[in-house]
C-alpha cells in the first residue's frame, strides 16, 4: 500500500519525487534534480532545514562555476581508493578528488593545515609561515637494526632447517619464524582546517612504509619513507602556494626545506666506533660470525 500512496511533492520545486526510498530533508520530500550530488560532512546535511538546503543548491551551482575554471596545475594521490589532492595554483583552487566532483576549496578558505606522523608533527603551515619539523623516524628505524639483523639470521637458519627437513623427508610441523617488530609510526596524518561555510575541518591519511618480513632491510624501509615524506612535503608546499604564497618557510631544530640531505643540510655522519660495538655484541652474541663481523668493520672503517 505505502508504494501505491500519492506523495507529497518536492518542497523545493514541486516537482515529483521519487518512489522508493525519496531524499528527506527536514522530513520533508525533495526530488532527484533538486537533491544532486551533495558533498557535506557527515550529519550536517541531516540538520538541514530545507532553507538551508536551497543555499546549498546556490553554492553547488557556484561550485561548478569554479569546476568549468579548474585548470589542474598538480595532482598528489594518495593511492588507488585513497584521497586525490588536486590543485590550481593559478586561480587558487583545491579539490580532493580527481574528476573535480566535490567541493572546490578556494586558497582563502583554508585557515591552518598539519602534517603528522601518528601524533608527531612534520608540517604546520598558516599565515605566519611553513614550519617543516626534524622526524625521527629514520633514527627510529636505525634503532631497529640489531633486532633486525637477528631475525635475518633466525630466519636463514630456518630455512636451511627447512632445507636438510626435505632432504630427509621430515613432514612433521614445525612453527615457523614470525616478524614482530613494530615499525617506528603508522601512518602520515593530514588535517586542513577551513573558514567555510560548510567544512570546518577535512581530514586524510596515508599509511607508512612496512618492513618486508620475508626480507627486512633498514635501509628499503628508510628510502620508503623518505618517498612518502617527500610526497608529503609537495603536498604541504602545494598547500602553502595556494593558500599562504607569500608566508615564509621556518626552520624548525635547524631542519631545512627538504626531507632530504643537501650540502647545506648534510645527514650526520654514521659514528663508526658505535656501530663496530654494536656489531661486535651480535658477533659476541653468536649472532654473526666473526667474518661477518670483521667484513663490516672493514666497511665501516673505510677500507
Amino acid at each position: 500500500m505505502g508504494l501505491l500512496t500519492k506523495k507529497d511533492p518536492c518542497a523545493i520545486c514541486g516537482g515529483k519525487v521519487k518512489a522508493i526510498f525519496p531524499w528527506k530533508i527536514d522530513g520533508q520530500l525533495v526530488c532527484n534534480d533538486c537533491h544532486g550530488v551533495t558533498d557535506l560532512p557527515d550529519g550536517v546535511e541531516n540538520r538541514m532545514t530545507v532553507e538551508d538546503f536551497r543555499e546549498y543548491m546556490a553554492f553547488r551551482e557556484e561550485n561548478a562555476r569554479r569546476k568549468a575554471q579548474f585548470e589542474v596545475s598538480k595532482k598528489i594521490d594518495f593511492g588507488w581508493l585513497d584521497t586525490k589532492f588536486m590543485f590550481d595554483f593559478n586561480n587558487h583552487f583545491l579539490c580532493m578528488d580527481k574528476n573535480l566532483d566535490k567541493t572546490i576549496f578556494e586558497g582563502k578558505n583554508i585557515r591552518s593545515f598539519t602534517i603528522k606522523e601518528d601524533e608527531s608533527l612534520l608540517f604546520e603551515g598558516d599565515a605566519n609561515g611553513l614550519c617543516h619539523y626534524v622526524s625521527t623516524v629514520p633514527e627510529r628505524a636505525r634503532a631497529l637494526a640489531p633486532q633486525i639483523d637477528h631475525y635475518r639470521l633466525q630466519l636463514e637458519l630456518e630455512r636451511e632447517r627447512e632445507r636438510l627437513r626435505r632432504e630427509h623427508n621430515d613432514n612433521s610441523y614445525h612453527p615457523g619464524i614470525f616478524f614482530d617488530i613494530q615499525e617506528p609510526f603508522k601512518q602520515f596524518v593530514i588535517e586542513i582546517q577551513f573558514d567555510h561555510p560548510y567544512w570546518n575541518l577535512y581530514q586524510a591519511d596515508m599509511g607508512g612504509p612496512t618492513f618486508d618480513n620475508s626480507n627486512p632491510y633498514v635501509d628499503d624501509y628508510i628510502y620508503s619513507y623518505e618517498e612518502r615524506a617527500k610526497t608529503m612535503e609537495e603536498l604541504a608546499t602545494a598547500l602553502m602556494n595556494i593558500a599562504f604564497p607569500n608566508a615564509p618557510k621556518k626552520v624548525v631544530n635547524g631542519f631545512g626545506d627538504s626531507s632530504t640531505p643537501s650540502a647545506s643540510n648534510p645527514a650526520a655522519p654514521v659514528d663508526a666506533v658505535t656501530e663496530i660495538q654494536r656489531y661486535k655484541a651480535l658477533m659476541d652474541q653468536g649472532i654473526l660470525t666473526e667474518e661477518e663481523f670483521n667484513a663490516k668493520k672493514q666497511q665501516l672503517l673505510g677500507l
